[in-house]
């Protein structure tokens, strides 16, 4: 696919990299803002005003496939896009940073009216997922698929849980929920009946919601006080008030710390949570409003580096569960190592949402995980495919059939379970399998030398 991502800085030159390897991708900017970040890229660069008549032409928006609209200026990706969509580009994407540039019905009736095929909120984006982490005690990540059905958890394995007590097909482990892959240090593991589970394990499962929940308790030791629907959010950006009107409307009690006191005294009048003036980088104030004892805090300043310091600060506190904001690729990858649980960006919802939007509908991503190491693809069987066990289905790739969405069920199988035509299939893949794994189904390519198709980790080698 020829795609144009039109911005002027780091989030252009991220969709650009995250694109390329499957696209042929131009990338239009200004020149001083796009710096040399685009310069390791595999991608065309065209520089100037991604408005201009003369810049769009030059990048051939004519012939493209794909306009991504995404600099931090919400009025020029909307005109950009426009301005695309009249010289014939197939499909616009336009970025939104703003909190109600557009809303809901008006959002849907503008967008159509200008020619805007995705609207892609980062912030908000960003907001629901912090939510869907943090109201889930014990998960680390949250993905839901089939209406909320099925659901994806990461889940880390604490020293002297029951889950490390025994190889994997030792223990009795619920019906109705996987344990799909775990990552031990670098590596990424699909787990076999022999796997033993160890403290410091990241597991992730797939299944029903109450079964993934004795998986979540049989991970860790003292579960209690992880139930407690009580919550610190640092920062009242866009991103931190969506997160407390989430937790609010789950039913959580919230504090709200923003060192900005005009901040404070807005979006006090909006939310029912406790709004506090100060810095939540400030260590007396943190012990004074008794931060420690939060089962969970969530740190969402517009400052990588600041987050970072109230996370560990938090962590020096006592608190079990920290979420926190890392907009920069390298921070999110690094902050991981420095013992912060969850780590989450805008720009990585945002990135997310794009490439989803592009993907094929018969071969969609539904999660990309593991900081792009894995996904989770849906995949419809034919109506021709033959009916058989899923213990008789071999593939040679990296994958395991998480769900089957069958017309109202949804189905964690087991291998004496059957796949049928028209099934949909929630498949879990190590990244770079997505294609192979799709094309397995679509064209019925079954060789006997092949490796079976992991169920689970424990089941594949059971049943």
């Amino acid at each position: 696919m020829f795609v144009v991502v039109a911005g002027d800085d780091q989030m252009a030159a991220r969709i650009a990299e995250a694109l390329m390897v499957e696209h042929s991708v131009v990338v239009v900017g200004n020149e001083a803002e796009l710096g040399t970040s685009t310069e390791r890229l595999d991608v065309e660069v065209v520089f100037g005003a991604i408005t201009s008549p003369r810049v769009l032409d030059q990048a051939r928006v004519d012939r493209a496939e794909a306009f991504i609209a995404c600099t931090t200026n919400d009025e020029e990706n909307i005109v950009a896009c426009l301005a695309a969509k009249r010289r014939g580009t197939a499909r616009t994407v336009c970025l939104l940073n703003g909190a109600g540039f557009l809303e809901d019905e008006e959002e849907r009736d503008v967008s159509e009216a200008l020619g805007i095929d995705v609207v892609v909120r980062p912030a908000q984006q960003l907001a629901s997922e912090i939510v869907r982490i943090v109201t889930v005690p014990g998960a680390l990540d949250v993905e839901v698929f089939a209406d909320g059905s099925i659901a994806l958890l990461r889940i880390a394995v604490d020293e002297g849980a029951e889950l490390t007590s025994a190889p994997l097909k030792s223990l009795k482990l619920p019906r109705h929920a996987l344990i799909v892959a775990l990552r031990r240090g670098e590596e990424l593991v699909m787990p076999k009946g022999g796997t033993r589970i160890e403290a410091g394990d990241r597991l992730i499962v797939m299944g029903r919601w109450a079964p993934l929940q004795e998986l979540v308790a049989a991970a860790h030791v003292g579960q209690k006080s992880r139930a407690r629907r009580q919550a610190a959010v640092i920062g009242a950006g866009t991103v931190g008030v969506e997160v407390a009107r989430g937790l609010e409307a789950a039913k959580w009690r919230v504090k709200l710390i923003e060192s900005d006191l005009a901040r404070c005294e807005v979006v006090a009048d909006e939310l029912d949570s406790l709004v506090l003036h100060g810095d939540g980088a400030d260590l007396t104030l943190l012990e004074e409003e008794r931060i420690g004892d939060m089962p969970v805090v969530v740190a969402v300043t517009n400052n990588d580096e600041k987050n970072l310091l109230i996370s560990l600060l938090a962590k020096q506190l006592g608190v079990e569960r920290i979420v926190t904001r890392a907009d920069k690729l390298s921070n999110e990858l690094m902050f991981e190592k420095v013992g912060i649980d969850v780590v989450r960006s805008s720009r990585g919802a945002a990135i997310r949402s794009v490439a989803r939007s592009l993907e094929k509908t018969e071969f969609e991503i539904r999660a990309v995980l593991e900081h792009g190491d894995a996904s989770v693809i849906e995949v419809t069987l034919p109506m021709d495919f033959e009916a058989r066990l899923l213990r008789d289905i071999r593939l040679t790739t990296a994958a395991v059939i998480g769900a089957i969405l069958r017309e109202r069920q949804s189905l964690v199988p087991g291998g004496n379970d059957a796949l049928r035509a028209g099934d949909k299939l929630l498949i879990f893949c190590h990244h770079g399998d997505e294609e192979a794994t799709r094309e397995y189904f679509l064209t019925h390519s079954h060789s006997s030398q092949s490796e079976r198709v992991r169920v689970s980790g424990v089941r594949a080698q059971d049943d």
